[in-house]
């Protein structure tokens, strides 16, 4: 089978995975406004730790490009991150720390899923190139898009919630995605059938454990020690 071209390929190629995502009853639950808060607080609390190492891989992507088009689209992704989507997640926890209650100590380590995730981040952002990174980084960013879009038209009114499906939503977000998809395609048209299939595993992982994060979301997974 012929290894992906461009980014919808890409995806089409990952479908079970990426629609495992897409269709995660966390997103599910939370558009509908049945999400225990708890279990929201204990999401954006762990979000804020991943956020920070998902930024510094970004930037190590603006710093290994080789053309200012695609250095403008790593930047500006970095620029979101850090100015607007974690700004983003603080306030949504303060308004659900009014509805749940203060933040368990507990939350605030690094559970299971955030390390393996943000450990393989950093180590792409270590070892691989421009295109390593865009393949990591893209099952995150685009599914919260798709993920929104499909549920924004059913969603229910609620105090925190509904701010978080909007946010994904947004063409603001929406142009970020879109333009990290140019870079990464211009990069794949350029690239040898054996390097793309290295980018495909390395997205179908990213894919993974996505899912992972979503799932210890859902139960609040947390490390055996830690469980009353």
């Amino acid at each position: 089978m012929t290894a992906p071209r461009t980014t919808a390929e890409l995806r089409e190629h990952a479908r079970p995975l990426y629609d495992a995502l897409v269709h995660h009853e966390f997103p599910r639950q939370l558009a509908s406004g049945v999400l225990p808060p708890e279990r929201f607080r204990f999401y954006v609390t762990q979000n804020l730790l991943y956020l920070p190492d998902y930024a510094r891989m970004l930037a190590a992507g603006a710093a290994r490009t080789h053309d200012d088009q695609t250095l403008a689209e790593f930047t500006r992704a970095v620029v979101n991150i850090v100015d607007v989507e974690i700004p983003q997640n603080e306030r949504l926890r303060e308004a659900i720390v009014a509805l749940a209650g203060p933040v368990p100590e507990a939350d605030t380590t690094k559970a299971p899923a955030t390390v393996a995730y943000t450990s393989w981040l950093l180590a792409i952002a270590g070892s691989g190139n421009t295109a390593d990174i865009s393949a990591a980084l893209l099952p995150c960013a685009w599914s919260y898009g798709d993920i929104a879009l499909r549920l924004l038209p059913d969603v229910a009114e609620h105090p925190v919630y509904t701010d978080w499906i909007a946010f994904f939503a947004s063409d603001e977000y929406a142009a970020v995605v879109n333009g990290l998809r140019t870079a990464f395609d211009r990069e794949l048209a350029e690239l040898s059938e054996r390097e793309r299939a290295r980018l495909t595993e390395i997205f179908v992982t990213g894919c993974r454990l996505e899912r992972q994060f979503w799932d210890q979301g859902l139960n609040a997974t947390l490390w055996p020690d830690q469980r009353s």
